[in-house]
């Protein structure tokens, strides 16, 4: 029969399913006294075999045959739980087949039923069931189902006092109880919803409590981040039930930098096993914002000369350390939930003044004279550079001591900011350049994805139209103090005089020259939008603001160093432009003042050994050599006087941002142009001039960050390079 008031049924050939999940279904019911494992066979198949977990418990009246009532979870494969219809259990004993009743009823509702008929052992039976459900790494939605069963089962013990976040993640919590697990446990951690966490925890003596119950401290862990401020309760299975301890309402919440503290002011009264005592003390020794390398007793120091934060890219971090004794096992960046070992990938940097330091500490009396290597630098990507309040320190692992650490105090910085700073102090000559390009600099350009350059405000002069077909835009970087003369000319030249112009440059140099660019361009009758740009450190980013200020069919690419040596210089770039369908980009010959050649095309070009590469022909040769050049197709073009397709600008993502020159920067673009469906031409016949650019006056950067671009440029092109070359050969 079944019980009519609670659905469960009592005549030992029917169950009663619930679903508990997709791939859960629980069965209560009547019969034997069945295992703690048993196989049921599914609507009488012999391939619908699962195995269930069984928990059972003696009826206090039921007859000899169905004297125990059970609750079984089947584990659902591929069988649809409301297509069953039968459920055979081969326990011990004859095989017994249960008629399936699928009432569509809630788990909560079964295990009502199920409390009211096991009454004293309804206490064993849901303990059961929630350890069960419990087993392996339960999904969200089954762990909602053992929180319900485990809020009905569980008896308040005690409250948390205390709960603060470490930086790791890690949760402190701090209270009391009396009936609180000490060594390693999982638990179920409820904030807005619940997450099963495992707990490394301990009790201690209080002289508040008596006997019956003691502080507990402890470290909870769990699968995703939790939010000390959220906690409300934590429910853990006592040695007799199920317990909750509740988040007092006056809790202390605890700053991450000040739980070490906490820890270690009740760590001289914790009673747990040795390896549980041995991580609440690793806890006690973490981060707390202060510098304990200086504090260590035996001759281990470090310090840093700067970090920066390189925007989409990492922390670059020069600094020192002295360890003669080669204490220090490991070094490691943390910033936020990161971990980015340092010393197996820092350059090595001579630091003599550091040894002269500590030559007379008799600490440091180990110390070599002669070895003067304990500078280093190093570049960490991380995953998330937008957050610059993060705390970020370097932990040092120390044979035979807990951790030792260094805070750090990292500033903003663009890549090219970060290396003018570096690349001055460092020697061209020296293997610590080569190595600082090939395992710091190089991949810090290389997986940069920072912020595009961007228009901050805008000044129209004359009747500037941004849908005219032809638009001349012209790129002014930080080096042009005087862009008078380009002006000038733009206005005396009948060709370019009645075009739109857009003038873009970086907001800092135009602070101080915009006023006279706008006079000029008022003077000259020119119809000019003058772009004050952010973010802009070199022509190539100016020119790619100063695209994205007009709506044109077609845009003309000047750098503010090139000067039209003739008039109607623009009207033969446009008339090669259109005969070649507008399809293309055209560049004209580049010279230098002198009437040497600057540029005259980029060509794949290959040496006796069989390797290829691209070579400016013709640079530092009289431009006679050129005379009778005919118009052709270059492998690249130079965006330094260009004109060409705004939309093939714009469908390729305009400049890449991993440069710090123009050189490799107007060139990878040349080459992504191509790649796209864009090639380049170079028209001989029309003659600009264009000096020498110089991004510092330097030597080391300036040699350094050419071969720091030609490092970055290989990466990305000298494979394509020789594909291309092959292709040329094949046509050829």
């Amino acid at each position: 029969m079944t019980d009519p008031n609670h659905g469960m049924p009592l005549d030992g050939r029917t169950v009663v399913a619930a679903l508990v999940d997709d791939g859960l279904v629980l069965m209560v019911g009547v019969g034997n006294a069945f295992p703690a494992t048993i196989d049921i066979y599914l609507n009488s198949q012999p391939d619908a075999k699962v195995q269930a977990s069984v928990i059972g418990w003696r009826r206090q009246d039921g007859e000899q045959e169905n004297a125990y009532g059970f609750v079984a979870l089947l584990p659902m494969k591929e069988a649809s739980p409301r297509r069953l219809k039968t459920a055979l259990f081969h326990g011990a004993g004859k095989p017994r087949e249960y008629r399936i009743e699928n009432r569509q009823q809630r788990v909560e509702s079964v295990l009502s039923a199920v409390a009211e008929q096991s009454g004293p052992a309804f206490n064993t039976v849901i303990d059961g069931v929630i350890e069960a459900l419990l087993v392996g790494d339960p999904d969200k939605k089954r762990l909602r189902k053992v929180t319900a069963l485990v809020q009905i089962a569980a008896r308040s013990n005690g409250f948390i006092e205390v709960l603060g976040g470490l930086e790791e993640g890690d949760v402190y919590i701090q209270g009391w109880s009396s009936d609180f697990p000490v060594g390693r446990t999982r638990m179920i951690a409820l904030e807005e919803t619940a997450m099963l966490v495992e707990l490394t925890s301990a009790d201690f003596k209080r002289d508040d409590l008596g006997d019956d119950a003691s502080g507990v401290t402890g470290l909870m862990m769990g699968a995703g981040r939790i939010n000390p401020e959220k906690l409300k309760r934590v429910y853990f299975r006592g040695r007799e039930a199920w317990y909750s301890i509740e988040v007092y309402q006056q809790r202390v919440l605890v700053a991450p930098p000040d739980v070490p503290a906490h820890i270690r002011s009740v760590l001289d009264r914790v009673r747990a096993p040795d390896n549980i005592l041995h991580q609440l003390q690793m806890a006690a020794h973490r981060f707390d914002g202060r510098d304990t390398v200086s504090e260590l007793d035996r001759p281990v120091r470090i310090g840093i000369d700067f970090a920066l934060l390189i925007e989409g890219s990492g922390v670059l971090i020069s600094g020192w350390m002295l360890d003669p004794d080669q204490a220090v096992e490991d070094v490691s960046l943390r910033v936020g939930g990161e971990v980015v070992r340092i010393d197996n990938r820092w350059t090595r940097q001579s630091r003599a003044d550091v040894t002269a330091a500590f030559a007379r500490d008799p600490m440091f009396a180990s110390l070599n004279p002669a070895r003067n290597n304990h500078g280093f630098l190093v570049f960490c990507p991380l995953d998330d550079t937008r957050s610059s309040d993060q705390v970020m320190y370097l932990e040092l692992g120390i044979a035979d001591a807990f951790p030792a650490y260094c805070p750090l105090s990292p500033t903003r910085s663009s890549a090219r900011q970060a290396l003018s700073r570096v690349l001055p102090s460092l020697d061209p000559r020296s293997v610590t350049a080569s190595n600082s390009i090939e395992r710091q600099f190089g991949p810090m350009l290389q997986g940069m994805t920072a912020q595009s350059p961007y228009a901050v405000d805008v000044h129209d002069i004359g009747d500037f139209d941004e849908n005219a077909p032809v638009t001349l835009v012209v790129g002014v970087d930080d080096t042009i103090n005087d862009i008078g003369v380009t002006i000038a000319l733009l206005g005396l030249d009948q060709a370019t005089r009645h075009l739109p112009i857009v003038i873009a440059g970086p907001v800092e140099s135009f602070d101080q020259v915009g006023s006279e660019i706008l006079r000029l361009a008022a003077f000259y009758k020119l119809n000019t939008r003058i772009v004050f740009a952010e973010g802009v450190e070199d022509f190539c980013d100016a020119l790619e603001v100063g695209v994205a200020a007009t709506g044109s069919e077609t845009v003309g690419l000047v750098s503010a160093h090139i000067l039209p040596r003739d008039e109607g210089w623009f009207e033969q770039l446009y008339g090669a432009y259109r005969k070649r369908g507008g399809k293309v980009l055209v560049s004209p010959t580049i010279l230098f003042e002198d009437d040497s050649v600057r540029w005259a095309g980029t060509w794949i070009d290959g040496d006796t050994n069989g390797s290829q590469y691209l070579s400016d022909r013709y640079v530092g040769y009289p431009c006679a050599v050129l005379d009778g050049a005919e118009p052709s197709e270059v492998t690249a073009g130079t965006i330094e006087c260009c004109i060409l397709p705004r939309k093939a600008f714009n469908d390729i993502d305009g400049f890449t941002r991993g440069y710090i020159g123009p050189a490799e920067k107007n060139l990878d673009l040349a080459l992504k142009l191509r790649l796209a469906g864009t090639p380049s031409y170079w028209i001989p016949d029309v003659e600009v001039l264009g000096s020498e650019q110089s991004i510092s006056s330097a030597p080391a950067w300036e040699e350094l960050s050419h071969r720091l671009d030609r490092w970055a440029f290989d990466r990305r092109w000298s494979l394509v390079v020789s594909n291309l070359r092959s292709h040329n050969n094949a046509v050829e």
